[in-house]
């Protein structure tokens, strides 16, 4: 049977219990003392003595102090012994307990005298020795027949009537068979009287003291696994151990409450946890709280709202105490075990804050808000700690609580934290605010809005716009509302407010430059945009960059391109002063991409990226980031790319703004999970993004939806694929989108989509037309495609196609356009009859899908080097195939013990999808069951080649 959860750790005190009583059975007399917070199992010990006693043949007495009844006379004496001389109170009987010296005591125990109490509770020195003498020779008569056992629980709430009695006892038990057994838990004063008696007990020779300690996480494990029913996981345990502090009840009560709420002891579960305050545990701290003084429980309030910046300065602030008071309040919060030693003041452990400040009025904790942020705003403290208190008072804070507000809404922007900035600003903006001032608040939200995606950034900026009349203002906002319409999908609004904020004959500052940079960009990204660029001097980098986008968007030779580009970036990596979505630099490096100089790109946009997020400009961090990912798909780091663009897309939802780096990063996201045979994920991704709809006809979106119309034609929706890929490029060669590159994006999909559905004549004319066009361009990557996907609609010459196209690629490091290319070569060579000189690249760019986790490459090798000829190895009984990256993490949780729900937590997916993902692991792995994960998980590796 297993173990009580109180008696778990507690061998050494169970060894006390049998030595002590051992020793009074031997007629020495013996003393034992448990002392501990309650909820340590001081009782659980002293049931277990108990029992152990009537085993051995003891005569067991036992009682409990009681807070409520410590004013009583001789309470707990009476709760030891009434039971048993109730039915003979003269000792006449055969027990002939009271005779002797124990006669001195008859009238403790008459209950029909009315008057007895009042006396002996006015016992003089001389009465109260005769009584206690008397009790003491009870106790030697009891024990004359057989040993006794005097048991008190909670000594620490024992009247002072009935300690005198076990102080008297103790000190004269030598000789005796008797055994004292006390548990008590600190006293909340140290001047307490009852708890000078019990020190003074705990002092004699015979006595064996246990301080009984918290437990260990091992044991808290086994706690929980108890009541839970499943193994926690390692981070649960550990934030366990902090909200309880290792108390055995008090876990036993976090486990039931966690079981009641369904919350599963898991990783994910663990922000919750500090939110639960169980009711035992929530009782235990307002009892204690309960019996303190008034400056205390002020103390602690103003410890539970100051939290971690609860210096004793700023708590006595808060309290209303003086230095004195403070520190005497201190001590009190100290002995009712509610605060720990040392400074700032912290208490043992969040569940006490959480019930400190849960009890507090709304009034109680506005007042003592604003009282903490006065303090902290005094003692010069960090804004953002001043700021978070004036955000839980109510209206009409002084002025200078706007400033605060303000300036920590300004840091936060620049630690990337929008989302908290617009938080300040909007309690900012709660206090009246003279016009002039209230426009500067509304542009500064409005801007913090449009960093966290907050669609109330267009009203405010234009708001902002409305109420102010310094046109050096205007002009500074009218780039963010720019911005923050175009994200919004409203370019053709958002080109007429920027080109509002540049003036030709206007003097060049930071302001102008920001502001021509977003008007040619977003005039570039705008339907129709493209025939009406206009001619404003910028700085030599963004003309650079600028004219590398002109000629790469026309289809002008891949050298101009690269040429202009590499110029724009020749002086490092600069960033405009202010904060723009497409900073030329961006631009030049995407241009590098294209150009096929994969390496050099990615140096700059990670230069960019980590600089950008340094300065706190987010805008242009999250597009770099965005493009980065690009970038590694293209390199064929699928699982890099994929994490990269989740990084964008982490806290993206469907009502949000859409700046440009998400429809890119999403569009990478796709890309990635098509490529790692996770098409329902993906679509799954594009609905809870709200990217599954309808997209604007502009040209950061393009990529998105070349990206859909693909996942489409996987997911067997030929013709919706179809038509959202002939859409893009019928809208980009209408507007004079060339981007050659854009070939690798959709071209193989759309030809085979056209194939399907019967237009074999359309496909060859779509893939003529893009070889040349790709040709004309020069970079080897679009032309690899578009030769290898002309070889899969045209039957003449295709090997060769395919030759070409293998050579184009060789210097280039797009590892998923050369497994593409490599499989379609050894597809061809086997159908065209050459099955030994198929395996080779067939088992080539087998390894190179394997190795970036392109699991519909790897899927396709496979399927052609069997019909090749050739055997793969297998694990089990199954034939061992890669994992994808999703598989891999999906397989390594779940090989940890985690559950199908906490794995979909853990990893941002539906638990639909877990579950599907695993149904692919158990058949490439050849297993039936999750039991066999780790055995497994260890033996998987690139398929080994066999000849056959």
């Amino acid at each position: 049977m297993r173990r009580e959860n109180r008696l778990l750790e507690r061998d050494r005190e169970l060894g006390f219990v049998q030595s002590a009583l051992r020793q009074a059975m031997g007629g020495d007399g013996a003393v034992l003392a448990f002392e501990g917070a309650g909820g340590l199992g001081k009782t659980s010990l002293l049931q277990s003595l108990r029992v152990a006693a009537r085993t051995q043949g003891f005569t067991v007495l036992h009682a409990r102090g009681s807070e409520l009844e410590r004013d009583f006379p001789w309470t707990v004496v009476r709760q030891l012994f009434e039971r048993l001389l109730a039915a003979d109170p003269t000792g006449t009987g055969d027990g002939a307990a009271l005779t002797g010296p124990a006669a001195l005591i008859r009238t403790l125990f008459d209950y029909d005298q009315d008057h007895h109490s009042g006396g002996l509770a006015a016992l003089g020195d001389d009465e109260l020795y005769a009584t206690v003498h008397g009790l003491y020779w009870l106790c030697c008569n009891l024990s004359a027949r057989q040993p006794l056992l005097l048991v008190v629980d909670d000594a620490q709430w024992a009247d002072r009537f009935s300690l005198h009695f076990i102080s008297y006892l103790i000190n004269r038990l030598e000789g005796e068979s008797v055994l004292v057994a006390l548990a008590h838990s600190p006293a909340p004063s140290a001047h307490d009287a009852a708890q000078d008696l019990i020190m003074s007990a705990r002092a004699s020779p015979l006595a064996t003291v246990a301080r009984l300690a918290p437990l260990s996480e091992g044991a808290a494990r086994e706690v929980l696994t108890t009541q839970l029913g499943t193994a926690p996981h390692d981070s649960v345990v550990h934030r366990c151990m902090e909200i309880t502090e290792g108390n055995p009840l008090h876990l036993t009560e976090l486990a039931k409450e966690m079981a009641l709420r369904g919350l599963p002891p898991t990783a994910s579960a663990v922000p919750r946890l500090r939110l639960l305050s169980p009711t035992s545990i929530a009782w235990d701290i307002r009892r204690s709280i309960g019996r303190l003084p008034e400056p205390a429980v002020a103390l602690a309030q103003a410890t539970a709202v100051l939290d971690t910046d609860a210096a004793p300065q700023h708590s006595a602030d808060v309290a209303g105490l003086d230095e004195s008071g403070a520190d005497e309040a201190a001590k009190y919060l100290r002995d009712a075990g509610l605060l720990r030693s040392g400074t700032p003041y912290a208490f043992h452990s969040s569940v006490a804050r959480h019930v400190v400040y849960a009890d507090m009025t709304a009034q109680q904790r506005h007042q003592a808000h604003r009282r903490a942020a006065a303090s902290l705003h005094a003692a010069d403290a960090d804004p953002a700690a001043v700021a978070e208190h004036v955000c839980r008072t109510g209206p009409g804070v002084p002025p200078w609580a706007v400033r605060v507000l303000r300036s920590a809404s300004s840091q936060a922007v620049h630690t990337g934290q929008p989302a908290t900035a617009v938080r300040y600003l909007r309690r900012a903006l709660a206090e009246p605010t003279p016009d002039p001032s209230r426009a500067h608040l509304l542009a500064q939200l409005g801007s913090a809005e449009l960093l966290a995606r907050d669609r109330a950034a267009v009203g405010h900026l234009a708001e902002a716009i409305h109420h102010s009349r310094d046109r050096e203002v205007i002009r500074a906002v009218r780039p963010e509302l720019a911005l923050a319409l175009a994200a919004g999908g409203r370019y053709p609004e958002a080109v007429d407010v920027a080109r509002q904020s540049c003036g030709t004959d206007g003097p060049e500052d930071p302001v102008t430059t920001r502001a021509r940079l977003i008007e040619r960009v977003l005039t570039r990204m705008s339907r129709g945009g493209s025939r009406a660029m206009p001619a404003y001097d910028l700085p030599p980098g963004a003309v650079r960059a600028h004219a590398a986008v002109e000629a790469w968007s026309r289809g002008l030779p891949v050298g101009r391109v690269a040429r202009f580009a590499g110029a724009a970036v020749a002086d490092g990596v600069r960033l405009p002063d202010q904060d723009v979505e497409l900073p030329p630099v961006s631009l030049a490096a995407w241009m590098l991409a294209q150009c096929d100089d994969l390496p050099a790109a990615e140096r700059v946009l990670t230069r960019v990226a980590r600089q950008a997020a340094r300065h706190g400009r987010l805008l242009t961090a999250t597009t770099a980031e965005s493009m980065r990912a690009r970038i590694l798909l293209d390199t064929g780091r699928l699982a890099e790319a994929e994490t990269a663009a989740r990084s964008v897309l982490r806290d993206h939802h469907a009502s949000d703004l859409t700046p440009v780096g998400v429809p890119v990063a999403a569009a990478v996201l796709v890309h990635c999970l098509i490529e790692t045979d996770r098409p329902a994920e993906a679509e799954e991704l594009l609905k809870a993004t709200g990217l599954d709809g309808t997209l604007p006809d502009a040209a950061p979106f393009v990529p998105l939806r070349l990206a859909r119309g693909r996942l489409s034609i996987r997911l067997a929706r030929d013709e919706d694929g179809l038509r959202e890929l002939l859409a893009c490029r019928a809208l980009a060669l209408a507007e004079g989108w060339l981007y050659p590159s854009a070939t690798t994006e959709y071209l193989a999909d759309a030809a085979r989509a056209l194939a399907v559905t019967g237009s074999v004549r359309a496909a060859r004319a779509l893939v003529l037309e893009e070889v040349n066009r790709c040709r004309a361009f020069g970079a080897a990557r679009p032309l690899a495609v578009a030769l290898r996907t002309l070889a899969s609609v045209t039957g003449d010459k295709g090997l060769a196609r395919l030759e070409d196209a293998d050579r184009l690629l060789e210097d280039v490091p797009d590892t998923l356009e050369r497994a593409r290319t490599l499989v379609e070569l050894g597809s061809a060579l086997r159908r065209a009859g050459h099955r030994t000189q198929a395996r080779q690249p067939l088992t080539a760019g087998l390894e190179l899908a394997h190795g970036i986790g392109a699991a519909t490459v790897a899927a396709a090798a496979r399927s052609e080097l069997r019909l090749a000829g050739t055997r793969l190895s297998r694990v089990g009984d199954g034939l061992c195939t890669a994992l994808t990256p999703a598989e891999e993490r999906v397989a390594q949780k779940a090989a940890e013990g985690l559950s199908n729900k906490e794995i979909s937590r853990e990893l941002y997916v539906s638990v639909k999808t877990v579950e599907w993902h695993l149904g692919q692991v158990y058949a490439k792995l050849g297993i039936a069951k999750r039991s066999e994960l780790p055995r497994v998980l260890a033996l998987d590796g690139p398929p080994v080649r066999r000849s056959s």
